[in-house]
């Protein structure tokens, strides 16, 4: 992408009079007018859908230059990123030539239920739906695009030496977190997609327990994980150490240990899983409220680097933007 320029973004859908409209002028509403946005249909009304012009209004955002128009006026341009709201033009340009990436977004289409003479409250209702979902879908979307561009910055902050290796697994580790994180299975892909990039350097097994009753009987049921069988149940024992993943849950903050072996009270997994611990990073997951509703586990089996806990306290961070994982 060149830097100098406002990133472009194009919306399909069939008749650009509605969602992709909205998508279009919300997209420069919501990015400050930092994107160069534009919208086209495959087969064109030829006028916008008079109550999307009036949802926008409502909000103050401007609709002077949105027109429908066909997808044919882009064809010569070029675009960082093409966005198809229905499954028509989905079908029709599953990948738009001009963009460098293609996506699909699709929405229910508001005109299905409201015609271009309807003018009433009910009517309006259906068009402020349509444009709140497609307000949220974009605000996560850029709100990941900043996430991994402030990750990116960080590994290039990062203390110490720092492999290439090392360094290119981080940042294509948080490319593939930006890629997943606002969908709504996104912590369920998370600790494979954290396997793919590290297990070379000894990554061997995460995953995600959930907290689940009141201290001191507490137990931290095991979720979404990556790597060979580990005890699904820890449980926490009265008075005591109960493990570094309780450890982290009563301190509330991230924990690294360089050898497992000298951790007050650690627990093994290794007879089940077969593997053979050397060092762990557990970081707790928090809530809105700020309470401890789960942990991010690994096992690794050589020693981790300085730098990994500063990548996944601010990668998990980030990664709870929209919420904390859920359990079943």
């Amino acid at each position: 992408m060149n830097l100098q320029k406002d990133p472009r973004v194009i919306i399909l859908c069939t008749g650009n009079s509605c969602r992709s409209l909205l998508a279009e002028a919300l997209w420069r509403e919501e990015s400050g007018g930092h994107w160069a946005c534009f919208s086209a249909g495959t087969r064109p009304t030829g006028r916008p859908h008079p109550m999307a012009i009036r949802v926008l209004e409502e909000e103050e955002i401007p609709t002077a230059d949105l027109k429908s128009q066909s997808i044919h006026e882009f064809e010569d341009q070029t675009f960082d990123l093409a966005i198809t709201v229905c499954s028509s033009a989905a079908e029709e340009c599953p990948v738009f030539s001009g963009a460098k990436k293609t996506l699909h977004w699709p929405f229910p289409d508001p005109a299905d239920h409201v015609s271009f003479e309807d003018d009433s409250e009910e009517g309006m209702q259906i068009f402020r739906i349509a444009r709140e979902a497609i307000r949220q879908r974009i605000q996560h979307y850029l709100a990941a695009l900043q996430f991994e561009k402030t990750l990116f910055e960080l590994v290039d902050q990062l203390p110490g030496d720092l492999d290439q290796d090392r360094r290119a697994a981080y940042l294509r580790l948080i490319s593939g977190c930006a890629e997943i994180m606002d969908q709504p299975e996104a912590w369920s892909g998370l600790p494979e997609l954290i396997r793919q990039e590290m297990q070379s350097f000894g990554w061997a097994w995460n995953g995600i327990y959930h907290l689940h009753g009141k201290t001191p009987h507490r137990r931290l049921q095991l979720g979404a994980a990556a790597g060979p069988p580990v005890c699904a149940t820890l449980e926490e024992t009265p008075g005591e150490r109960s493990g570094m993943c309780f450890d982290a849950v009563r301190h509330g903050r991230i924990l690294v240990a360089a050898d497992v072996r000298s951790w007050p009270g650690y627990v093994y997994c290794d007879g089940e899983s077969g593997l053979a611990t050397v060092s762990s990073i557990v970081r707790p997951l928090l809530n809105q409220d700020g309470d401890v509703v789960a942990v991010w586990d690994l096992d690794a089996l050589e020693a981790v680097h300085p730098c990994d806990a500063l990548l996944m306290d601010a990668l998990l961070e980030g990664f709870s933007a929209f919420g904390p994982p859920q359990t079943d």
